[in-house]
C-alpha cells in the first residue's frame, strides 16, 4: 500500500510517497516543491505527484491516502484549518481543495504533531512511550505522543511552547500576541535578529555565520536564545518527564546551537530517578514531518 505524504512549511512543500506494507515502512521518494498561492499549491502539488509516480513505477491508483502537516492548528477531523500564524497561502478550506485536485482522502495535523508520529512509527521514538518531537524551523512546533497517541489537547492547542511570552511587549508575532519563544529563537526570530544587528537583508544563516567569526552581539543573542529555549524545553520535561526529546527542523542542522542546547537541558532538568530523558536530533530529519503525516490515519 501506498500513502502519500505533504509537509507544508515556511518556505517549502515537501512531497513523499510512503510504502507501507504492516510494520515495514519505506519512503519511496520525497521532492520539494515551492509554491506562492493557494491555487498554485493544489495544482503544483498533483502534478508533483503524477511525476514521482510514473519516475518511480508507482500506479497513482495505488495510493491510498494523502496526509499534509500544516504549520498550524486543524479540526478534530483533519479537514479544516483553524489557524495558521507564520504563512498565508492556506485557506481554511485547503483539505477539500486538495483531494478535489488529488480525487484522493486527505488528512491534515499540525506538521509538529506530524513529526511526533513519524519518529514514534519509525524513528527516534519507535517503541517508546511517551515521546517529544521539537521541529525548530521558521517557527517552534512541538509534538506529543503518549501511549501511543497523537496529545491535542482540549483545546487543541497542547506543544504551542513557540508562543510562550518570553518578552513583555516584545515583536509581533503572527498568533496576533507579542514576544513569543518563536520570535526570538527560532528561525524566523533570528531572521529579525539578523536584520537589527547586521542590517536589511540578512538572516539567520549570516548570524550564524558572523558568531562563529567571533562577532561577539550575534554571539551574544544565540546564547542568550539557548538559554531562552532551553527553559521552555526543561519546562516540558519536568511536566510531562518523556521518554525523549527530537529535535528536527532547518535549526537541528545548526550543529553548535544544538548541542548546546541539548547541554543546556540536560543541566538544569528536574530528575527523580537520575534518568534523563533521550536528547537528540530526529532521525527521519527533515522528512519526519512528511512521514508521520502520511502514516496518520
Amino acid at each position: 500500500m501506498y500513502r502519500l505524504g505533504i509537509d507544508i512549511g515556511g518556505t517549502k512543500i515537501n512531497i513523499g510517497i510512503i510504502k507501507e506494507n504492516g510494520k515495514d515502512i519505506s519512503i519511496v521518494v520525497s521532492k520539494k516543491v515551492e509554491v506562492k498561492t493557494v491555487k498554485d499549491a493544489t495544482s503544483e502539488i498533483k502534478n508533483a505527484v503524477v511525476a514521482l509516480c510514473k519516475e518511480n513505477g508507482v500506479e497513482y491508483t495505488d495510493i491510498a491516502s494523502c496526509g499534509v502537516g500544516i504549520p498550524g492548528t486543524v479540526s478534530r477531523d483533519g479537514k479544516k484549518i483553524l489557524k495558521v500564524p507564520n504563512i498565508a497561502i492556506l485557506s481554511e478550506n485547503f483539505a477539500e481543495e486538495l483531494e478535489a485536485a488529488l480525487d484522493i482522502p486527505v488528512k491534515m495535523l499540525q506538521d509538529s504533531r506530524a513529526a511526533a508520529w513519524g519518529e514514534y512509527k519509525c524513528g527516534g521514538g519507535k517503541g517508546l512511550d511517551t515521546v517529544i518531537c521539537m521541529t525548530l524551523g521558521t517557527g517552534i512546533g512541538t509534538g506529543i505522543v503518549i501511549n501511543g497517541k497523537i496529545y491535542n489537547g482540549a483545546l487543541l492547542g497542547a506543544g504551542e511552547l513557540g508562543h510562550i511570552p518570553v518578552v513583555e511587549g516584545g515583536r509581533p508575532c503572527g498568533c496576533g500576541k507579542r514576544g513569543c519563544l518563536e520570535k526570538y529563537c527560532a528561525g524566523g526570530g533570528f531572521d529579525i535578529t539578523a536584520r537589527e544587528m547586521l542590517g536589511e537583508g540578512n538572516t539567520a544563516k549570516e548570524l550564524f555565520e558572523a558568531a562563529r567569526q567571533g562577532r561577539a552581539d550575534a554571539k551574544k543573542a544565540i546564547d542568550d536564545a539557548v538559554v531562552t529555549l532551553g527553559r521552555a524545553i526543561v519546562s516540558a520535561v519536568n511536566l510531562l518527564s518523556p521518554n525523549c526529546i527530537l529535535f528536527s527542523g532547518g535549526l537541528s542542522a545548526e550543529t553548535e546551537y544544538l548541542s548546546t542546547l541539548i547541554e543546556y537541558v540536560k543541566e538544569h532538568c528536574y530528575s527523580s530517578s537520575g534518568e534523563l530523558p533521550i536528547l537528540k536530533k530526529a532521525e527521519l530529519g527533515a522528512l519526519s514531518p512528511l512521514v508521520g503525516a502520511a502514516l496518520y490515519q
